[in-house]
């Protein structure tokens, strides 16, 4: 939003940035490129908050910046965590950090006082809803003391078109899995785990005992939420 100050500039009314909704901006081309970080720059120069979600931990070369807007306004670090199994993890997602890693990433950016939310999607059915992988994530989540949990419940979606590549790649890494998913969820594009109520209320129960937010209107309201910090700095009554 735009708005014409006393004096006839042209100004914009300061609010959070996000980044990451699409696609994770921390692709490999970025540490040539550097636009995360231009962006983080600007942001930082003129007070506005950020937000980007990613996957990986390329994030810290940019902790100086996050740092500085954090101190001015609030600057939250997304990471999204569904497989707690390395091993599972790389299959699923092999190209960017594992999940060990991205924890490690969270507790970094905890230590340097720059809050994090987590989304725990998606969970795929038949490989990773189980009460291990939701129990070792959220322990993750627990040490790391992220913020807020993001999650819509215990599944996943497929398009038409990612439902063909989906297929292809569950052929390769897990035989027969795909017909098992044919039989029980057709053509649908929401595919809720069998066990979807059971592990949203493990889910639910531990969030709520460790002081976790998991209600997904309140974390996105918090990360929509433009919030200036005042100078710690008291000034003399003779000043």
């Amino acid at each position: 939003m735009h708005f014409v100050n006393a004096k006839g500039i042209l100004s914009a009314k300061k609010c959070m940035l996000g980044i990451g909704s699409m696609t994770d901006p921390y692709i490999p081309l970025e540490s040539e490129i550097g636009n995360v970080r231009k962006a983080l720059s600007l942001a930082d120069q003129y007070g506005f908050g950020f937000t980007l979600i990613t996957k990986s931990s390329r994030i810290l070369k940019d902790l100086d910046l996050l740092k500085s807007i954090n101190a001015k306004t609030k600057c939250v670090v997304q990471m999204t965590l569904t497989t707690y199994n390395e091993s599972l993890c790389k299959k699923l997602e092999p190209n960017v950090s594992t999940t060990r890693e991205r924890f490690e990433v969270l507790k970094e950016l905890h230590n340097a006082g720059i809050p994090t939310v987590v989304w725990l999607c998606p969970i795929l059915p038949f490989i990773n809803d189980t009460e291990e992988n939701i129990i070792g994530i959220l322990n993750y989540c627990i040490e790391a003391k992220v913020y807020g949990i993001i999650c819509f419940g215990m599944g996943m979606t497929l398009r038409e078109g990612s439902r063909e590549y989906f297929y292809r790649q569950l052929d390769q890494l897990f035989p027969h899995m795909k017909e098992k998913y044919i039989r029980t969820f057709g053509n649908q594009y929401e595919l809720n785990s069998p066990k979807n109520s059971s592990l949203m209320r493990l889910f639910h129960q531990i969030c709520a005992e460790k002081g976790i937010v998991h209600d997904n209107r309140q974390i996105f309201e918090y990360l929509n939420t433009f919030e200036e910090k005042q100078n710690d700095v008291q000034l003399s009554l003779f000043n």
